[in-house]
């Protein structure tokens, strides 16, 4: 069985289980465990950015619905009319520019987006990446509900493996790579006369 969908996995999580009673409830497995993995992790692949526009004196902005962290909004083009003193913050749906333009300006926000798995959105690259964290901990968090203490620590255990290799995976990613010059492929990449 694949587990790169939305249905896959609420099949397999529901196969994992091996109760049909609990078809209906597979979702809410894997929306509590979505959830803890947003409170664990950011993930590199999960970075997005989106163009905004902020009209003379607007403070506020509507912000994706699927933020999970701003990490940076800059200024496209020149900037002419807004404040020296320039910061936004994210809050309940919306980003507070501060202070508010004196002048159009369009913004560009790169941010962190919330995995979030459904009929209408059946992948994401968390998914397809580490489809282990989705299984495992969606099976963690079947357990309370079964109130099954052996089941809960068995997949709790391999939810914190997988998440512990997806961690070390994504600081590998972050990590800068140092940039070296090869003479000799240089010299291999010069074109042929």
């Amino acid at each position: 069985m694949g587990l790169s969908t939305f249905d896959e996995l609420k099949a397999a999580v529901a196969d994992w289980l091996d109760r049909e009673d609990l078809s209906g409830r597979t979702g809410d497995f894997i929306a509590l465990a979505e959830a803890r993995l947003n409170r664990l992790m950011g993930f590199s692949a999960l970075t997005a950015r989106v163009e905004l526009e902020a009209g003379a004196g607007q403070a506020e902005l509507a912000a994706p619905a699927d933020l999970r962290d701003a990490l940076s909004l800059v200024r496209v083009g020149d900037g002419d009319g807004y404040g020296a003193a320039q910061g936004f913050r994210a809050e309940a749906g919306r980003l507070v520019l501060s202070p508010p333009p004196e002048a159009p300006v369009r913004l560009v926000l790169t941010y962190r987006a919330r995995p979030r798995l459904s009929e209408a959105a059946p992948a994401n690259p968390v998914l397809a990446e580490h489809p282990d964290l989705y299984l495992f901990g969606a099976l963690a968090e079947a357990a309370p509900f079964l109130r099954d203490g052996e089941m809960l620590a068995v997949f709790a255990a391999r939810f914190d493996a997988a998440l512990t290799e997806a961690r070390m995976r994504e600081a590998r990613i972050a990590g800068a790579s140092p940039l070296r010059v090869d003479p000799s492929l240089s010299a291999m990449l010069e074109p042929r006369r």
